[in-house]
Formats: structure tokens, C-alpha cells, sequence
């Protein structure tokens, strides 16, 4: 190994262990509550070195929305792929969520706050902070690169689960009379909302004895009501 070779990659293990660093930060504390200073300090190094590799705080919490974002549409495609028919397609891409949400809670809070409209990811314009207009944090060209990643694997699990609804249309185990996109749409929106159900609501059904298992399931079934073919 010639020591360009090797001093590339212990650049790449030194970038790795900043990364691990600040997600123990950023999930133990959130975004807000973490500086530059205590992710140097975690990672034991000097904050200057620290901005050898990371420009900012936000560029380091990018990194870790889209490892976790990563791992998710992995969970995805398989349990989707393992299936034939659409309508359990859509079933495997629902577990495949849940599954996710539940093996990676802390991941799945980051990319809500990801997505809350603390950050501006539709575009390089500037927009306000405080009195003033900087520029937006993805502008950044480090910043910019991952959150392009990171919707484009958003859109690329819309795209699976829209393919999936047609795999049904054609296969007829789903309603031939429904638009792919719109349920799409609609499901997605469910999926991300069982992440997330807020604490009072969770008291309620658990006062109704119903766990998130079970709440899980029953959305499952009243979703495969709503959109299966009755005569397949």
C-alpha cells in the first residue's frame, strides 16, 4: 500500500469516527443542543482539526441522516423484492418501514427533524436568520451533495411503492380503479405517521389496550380493505 493509499484511508476511518462521534451526540442531545466544540471534545480531537473534515455541525448531521436514510431503503427493496404479488409488496414495503422505525428510533427522529423546515432543501437561495440573510446551510457544497442523496432516496422508495401499486393493478390483487400515486402518497403519509404518533395518542390506545403492535396491524388490514381487488 503506497502511503497516499494510506493516508486516504485513515482519512476515510478519521471521517468515520467523527460521523460516530456526532451521531451519539446528536441522538442523545438533538441537533440544537450539540456544538462543533462538544463533537471535537467526543471524538477527542482539537475543534481545529475538526473543521479539517467537517465545515460545520450541519454538514456532519447531513452525514448522518443519510446513513440511516441508507440503511432504510436497503430494509425496503429487499423485503419488497422477496414478494410477487402487489398487493404484498405494499404489505413488505409498510413492515419494512415499521421495522426500520423500530430497530432505528434514533434515526427515524433525526430525519423528522431533517424534514421539520429547519433546513432549506429545496434550493441555494438565501433566507433569513435572525436580522439577516445568509445563505442557506445547503448551499454548502459538502451539505448540498448529501441532501441531494438523501431525496433521492426518498423519491427512489415513492418510486418503489408506486410500482408496487401497479404490480397489483396488473397482477388484479388491487383495485384496478385507484391511481398509483395517490395511493402512494397516501401511504407513505400513513407510514411516516406511525413513527410518530404523539404521546397522548399513544396513551389513549394503550387506555384501549391497544399496543403499537396491534394498532400497526389493524391500519395494515383496514389499508389492505381499502385498496384490495374483492374478486381476486
Amino acid at each position: 500500500m503506497s502511503i497516499v493509499e494510506r493516508r486516504e484511508r485513515e482519512k476515510k476511518q478519521r471521517q468515520q469516527d467523527i460521523i460516530n462521534a456526532a451521531e451519539k451526540l446528536f441522538f442523545s442531545k438533538g441537533f440544537d443542543n450539540v456544538s462543533m466544540k462538544d463533537i471535537a471534545s467526543e471524538v477527542e480531537l482539537s475543534k481545529a482539526t475538526l473543521y479539517l473534515y467537517f465545515q460545520n455541525k450541519e454538514s456532519l448531521f447531513f452525514a448522518i441522516v443519510l446513513r440511516g436514510t441508507r440503511i432504510l431503503n436497503s430494509m425496503v427493496k429487499d423485503a419488497v423484492e422477496n414478494e410477487i404479488k402487489g398487493i404484498d409488496k405494499v404489505a413488505a414495503f409498510r413492515n419494512a418501514y415499521n421495522d426500520f422505525t423500530e430497530q432505528y428510533h434514533d434515526y427515524i427522529q433525526i430525519y423528522n427533524y431533517f424534514q421539520s423546515g429547519r433546513f432549506n432543501l429545496t434550493d441555494n437561495s438565501f433566507k433569513k436568520k435572525g436580522n439577516k440573510r445568509t445563505k442557506s446551510d445547503v448551499s454548502m457544497p459538502y451539505v448540498s451533495e448529501c441532501a441531494m442523496e438523501i431525496l433521492k432516496l426518498r423519491n427512489e422508495r415513492f418510486s418503489i411503492l408506486c410500482d408496487s401499486v401497479q404490480k397489483g393493478i396488473d397482477d388484479m390483487t388491487i383495485r384496478e380503479n385507484v391511481n398509483p400515486v395517490e395511493v402512494a402518497v397516501l401511504l407513505s403519509t400513513i407510514s411516516k405517521s406511525l413513527s410518530n404518533i404523539p404521546p397522548d395518542r399513544e396513551r389513549i390506545l394503550q387506555d384501549h389496550g391497544i399496543n403499537h403492535e396491534k394498532y400497526f396491524n389493524d391500519v395494515g388490514d383496514l389499508i389492505q380493505h381499502m385498496i384490495m381487488n374483492r374478486n381476486d
